[in-house]
């Protein structure tokens, strides 16, 4: 855009403007993307998510004194009435592991992901997350049909279809010899097909969503859809009829799904300029959750052969009581009544003290000692992207650092230049966990 004032920076480091660091606290865009989170969209990949605080895109670093990024990646843009400017924030560790990383929590090969879409550098990460996102929901989703439900339907005529009304057919039959009856039939919930055609149509309008390979099953299923979707009363969905929609048991996979499309749908910049009037659009990724799903996704595969197994990780505490509180470790397995518990924290580690913060410190003891009223806990710890060398010993103790039954990590797998390394990592979590 022409006379466009860009910015850029990587997760959590500077925000640079033509190549320097932005030092000027009351900068007027930048001041102004610290307090607009809950005008832009961040798409959500988990559950546990969505209930979460935005944080801020950017903050001021009043002891390096410059403009620094959150942990968020995506293109953002803004216009004041007078001047356009736009923030590009990249992964630090790169797209190559940026890229494994996807690749590892969808369990597909990304190899050469770029080239795949014909994507800008700005919008890359967000539209091909979204777009896979989308179609796995969809394709676990469909897996018994697309859902239906159960509709009533009140005849009127000289033929008795299913159930016969006899007061009303009484004042029929007197008035033109019809009777009334009422039959059922299911049909598909029209609400939950509209919401999912509409993302769909703005997964190919603003994503590029044609040029992901997907298999032929979820084709069908998309076209399925569209043709349903082409024909529905629902053309334009609110709030209300997507808040309205409930699930059969045997659908309620679709929900995911439907609150996936919701976000999509909401997140049309086109959507959102008309009817909430905004004059800032973008599309974020919390480069934190990425992180959480990741480590899940490679703690669970190699602990899985040794008989660990995931479990729910949402526990409530003081139940009954007015500070009733749920505590949500990233990552807890279970096995013969042992535990494991784990929080990802995507946060700078070189094993130096203060790269540990307090908070997260305390919280993942917090985490080890209720479940030390279910059974041993085996293992426990921080898990961060590590990119300095260590060894084994410098990573793991015993919990407080007494004799105990617990262990305590302090590790994660090695963000290389390239790849991420991950055999040592799985050294320590089998030495550990055996």
């Amino acid at each position: 855009m022409a006379n466009e004032i860009e910015y850029t920076a990587q997760d959590c480091l500077a925000v640079s403007r033509n190549g320097k660091p932005v030092e000027k606290v009351d900068d007027v865009f930048l001041s102004y993307m610290r307090d607009s989170t809950k005008s832009l969209y961040c798409f959500n990949m988990s559950k546990s998510e969505r209930d979460k605080e935005p944080e801020p895109i950017v903050v001021y670093d009043y002891k390096d004194k410059q403009w620094r990024a959150g942990r968020y990646i995506g293109d953002i843009h803004y216009s004041d009435g007078r001047k356009h400017y736009s923030l590009t924030i990249l992964p630090r560790f790169g797209e190559k592991i940026l890229m494994e990383m996807f690749g590892e929590i969808f369990k597909i090969n990304l190899t050469g992901g770029r080239s795949r879409f014909n994507y800008d550098t700005k919008n890359i990460y967000i539209k091909l997350l979204v777009s896979l996102i989308w179609s796995q929901k969809l394709a676990e989703a469909s897996r018994h049909g697309l859902p239906r439900k159960r509709v009533t339907n009140d005849n009127k005529g000289y033929i008795i279809k299913g159930k016969l009304l006899i007061k009303p057919s009484i004042f029929s039959y007197c008035k033109d010899q019809t009777v009334i009856s009422r039959s059922y039939e299911m049909a598909y919930d029209e609400k939950v097909i509209a919401i999912i055609s509409s993302a769909y149509r703005v997964l190919k309008a603003e994503y590029d969503f044609e040029q992901l390979s997907v298999s032929p099953n979820i084709m069908n299923t998309i076209t399925d859809i569209e043709s349903l979707g082409h024909a529905l009363k629902y053309q334009c969905m609110t709030e209300s009829d997507y808040h309205s929609i409930s699930y059969h048991p045997i659908y309620q996979s679709f929900k995911d799904l439907v609150d996936f499309s919701w976000q999509i749908i909401k997140s049309s910049t086109r959507i959102d300029n008309q009817s909430k009037g905004l004059n800032v659009s973008g599309y974020l990724i919390d480069m934190a959750e990425v992180w959480e799903c990741y480590v899940r996704s490679l703690v669970q595969k190699q602990l899985k052969e040794f008989g660990w197994n995931l479990i729910d990780s949402t526990f409530t505490v003081y139940e009954n009581s007015f500070f009733q509180r749920k505590i949500i470790p990233d990552i807890v397995l279970f096995k013969d009544g042992e535990y494991c518990v784990f929080d990802a924290k995507y946060k700078k580690m070189e094993y130096r003290n203060d790269d540990v913060d307090r908070e997260d410190f305390f919280q993942i003891h917090t985490y080890i000692s209720y479940m030390q009223q279910l059974g041993n806990v085996k293992l426990a710890g921080l898990l961060y992207p590590i990119k300095k060398e260590i060894t084994t010993a410098t990573a793991c103790s015993h919990l407080f650092g007494l004799n105990n039954k617990c262990q305590f990590i302090i590790d994660g797998p090695n963000i290389g230049s390239e790849t991420v390394i991950k055999d040592r990592f799985f050294s320590v979590l089998m030495e550990r966990t055996k």
